[in-house]
């Protein structure tokens, strides 16, 4: 049996989603603000993706330039400059992986880790400020959708149409020209 009430709860799922959508662009609009404002004050020629890097270099690490460039869908040439910059400013460490010599391994330097504290010091200030009226309760219920709407992801093609040409959902090579997960010469050479 077909509801009437079907077409109207679709319609208003899909603006309830666009609307959504817009507010996750305002998030992103503004996180990617403060991580250019960040990675300014630790040098002028780091960009913020540099810093937005480091921060997975220091949850993910560690993560080869391979690695870092399929969890961020970048390109290999651009994070082997980010990942330049970072080490030019010894902010991160190199070593080569025990599986595969030739796969570089990038870990976060000491000065690195106290940098991140700062700044993390300072987007936690920034988001007390924008909370200051929410209630507990608030908070943890945006905690929770946010967790469910993260784990939903999980198992998830990264692609909106589904993966790329050339490899895997897990980034390995499917054989039509892209290089296996981790070998890449884009990886910087260890110190």
């Amino acid at each position: 049996m077909h509801d009437a009430s079907e077409p109207a709860t679709d319609a208003a799922n899909h603006d309830g989603i666009s609307e959504i959508i817009a507010e996750f662009s305002e998030v992103f609009a503004f996180a990617r603000t403060r991580w250019a404002r960040y990675a300014e004050e630790v040098d002028p020629e780091l960009k913020g993706i540099g810093i937005m890097m480091l921060q997975l270099i220091l949850r993910k690490g560690p993560i080869s330039a391979t690695g870092i460039s399929q969890m961020l869908d970048m390109d290999k040439a651009m994070v082997s400059r980010q990942v330049t910059k970072l080490r030019e400013l010894e902010l991160v460490d190199t070593q080569p992986a025990a599986e595969d010599r030739r796969v570089v391994l990038l870990t976060p330097s000491p000065k690195a880790e106290e940098l991140l504290g700062a700044i993390r010091q300072k987007w936690a200030h920034a988001y007390h400020e924008r909370f200051a009226d929410w209630s507990p309760g608030e908070l943890e219920q945006l905690r929770v959708s946010l967790h469910r709407f993260n784990a939903s992801a999980d198992g998830m093609s990264s692609e909106p149409f589904g993966p790329r040409r050339g490899r895997d959902p897990r980034g390995e090579s499917d054989g039509a020209g892209s290089t296996p997960t981790g070998v890449d010469s884009a990886d910087p050479p260890p110190q």
